[in-house]
């Protein structure tokens, strides 16, 4: 979901899984400067918390994004891990481990 400002009608937050949506109509490839001149604005919103896409993208230092996939993997790695939820934790179920023949849980 994303919120505009109705003065300018551009967007002011976007959720993290709306990010390649943003991207869409870019014409790749692109450097951090051009992707920050026009889309510096934007906060990524995680479920705890948002960050300016400006933060992000700065912590992977400046590039050219050959393709929009690269651009997302770049912001998908800059976040921080907040972002993504708790560290180590899989809801997949049980695994088994050949060294201990028991299965592992996670919590």
């Amino acid at each position: 979901m994303e919120r505009t400002d109705q003065d300018t009608d551009a967007i002011r937050s976007l959720r993290m899984r709306d990010v390649s949506a943003l991207f869409e109509s870019s014409t790749f490839p692109l450097t951090t400067e051009t992707v920050l001149e026009e889309f510096g604005n934007v906060e990524i919103e995680y479920p705890r918390g948002s960050e300016p896409l400006r933060a992000i993208l700065e912590r992977s230092g400046h590039e050219t994004y050959e393709s929009q996939n690269i651009l997302e993997l770049a912001i998908l790695n800059g976040v921080r891990r907040d972002a993504v939820g708790r560290p180590r934790y899989s809801d997949r179920g049980d695994e088994r481990n050949e060294t201990l023949d028991r299965p592992i849980q996670s919590f």
